[in-house]
């Protein structure tokens, strides 16, 4: 009997994870512009190690490793587009879950556009993913991790349902230096039993492995 082919990954959520306001779909070479402009922007380079300046040689790369990252299951990568009147099919940001070595846990990361913020998209787009991603039975526990200082991210974590739980010292790998981290946790008995509003149920295979 011939081998079976090699395992190609977890498959994203069909229809896609979805509410009244955004999408979460598989990120795509055509959003390579709009990823190098939001990159370009100081406040995510001020939070997140892009290299800067952001070029869109360095979006290319990015897609690539998205696409490398949903074929091992080890980060699965989503683009957030906003279904607003006059703004649907436009990409506001990325986010993703990435499975650790501990196995039961996985950290949630993202970014947002600067013209996307102040608007409850980021805690939209958490709240999808964190009840997709807890489709997984073998996953236990979520963590969010945010530097210190950036109160805009630990408010998305608390109003998607995180709790607080402290502070890691010199723990952030952060552009050749190690800088403290705030760490927000989202474990299987804090599951809310109701999707937010509008949302359309995930698939059961979620994730596909465990973290």
């Amino acid at each position: 009997m011939a081998d079976p082919p090699p395992h190609a990954g977890p498959v994203p959520p069909e229809p896609p994870l979805a509410d009244e306001a955004l999408v979460l779909r598989p990120p795509r070479d055509a959003d390579a512009g709009a990823i190098a402009a939001a990159c370009a922007d100081p406040e995510i380079a001020r939070w997140i190690p892009v290299p800067v300046p952001y070029a869109p040689a360095d979006a290319r790369a990015f897609l690539e490793g998205v696409a490398d990252g949903w074929s091992s299951g080890d980060d699965l990568t989503f683009a957030i587009e906003e279904r607003a009147e006059g703004r649907s099919g436009m990409l506001v940001g990325m986010i993703g879950l990435h499975r650790g070595s501990t196995p039961g846990h996985a950290s949630v990361g993202y970014w947002l556009a600067p013209h996307a913020r102040g608007r409850g998209l980021a805690t939209r787009a958490v709240r999808l993913l964190v009840a997709w991603a807890f489709e997984d039975p073998r996953l236990e526990r979520l963590e969010l991790m945010t530097m210190v200082g950036n109160h805009a991210s630990g408010r998305v974590a608390l109003r998607a349902g995180f709790r607080r739980e402290g502070i890691l010292r010199r723990y952030l790998p952060f552009r050749g230096r190690h800088v403290d981290a705030v760490m927000y946790a989202f474990v299987r008995g804090d599951v809310p039993a109701d999707r937010p509003a509008g949302a359309t149920r995930p698939a059961v295979d979620g994730p596909g492995r465990g973290p």
